[in-house]
């Protein structure tokens, strides 16, 4: 009997639409998404680093701003952590898609804890990694 999961995890690329000016009805799209989620949301920190990565090289925003949008995801979403043997769980998943390692690690943390949904933009990465991706802009 398969149990009902307990939420769904967000990828980065979804974040980064909060910001990104440059599709603006991607933009909307995401901040309307976003703004009907209820509980049981999670968010990675490794999600966390990218998000602030993108936004430092796209020069999306300043840095203070990308500190005040890492703080409004966190405390908006549940985020999990990730620790060493995520990667260890990451290098396994990805044995046949090497070039897929960062969502590896991303769906260890998933899975250790009891999530099985992400949702994303790059869902067919994801699906190859044994996990239900759903794209929230189709």
């Amino acid at each position: 009997m398969k149990t009902e999961s307990k939420g769904f995890l967000i990828d980065t690329n979804l974040l980064v639409y909060v910001v990104d000016k440059s599709d603006q009805l991607k933009q909307k799209l995401i901040e309307n998404w976003v703004d009907s989620l209820g509980k049981n949301v999670f968010i990675s920190t490794q999600s966390l680093r990218e998000f602030a990565h993108i936004c430092l090289r796209k020069k999306l925003l300043e840095p203070e701003s990308i500190i005040e949008y890492i703080e409004t995801f966190s405390a908006r979403f549940i985020v999990f952590e990730d620790y060493f043997t995520d990667t260890k769980t990451a290098i396994e998943l990805c044995r046949d898609y090497p070039n897929l390692f960062w969502d590896a690690n991303i769906v260890a943390v998933m899975l250790r804890n009891g999530i099985d949904c992400i949702y994303t933009e790059n869902t067919k990465d994801f699906e190859n990694l044994g996990v239900k991706a759903i794209n929230p802009l189709k």
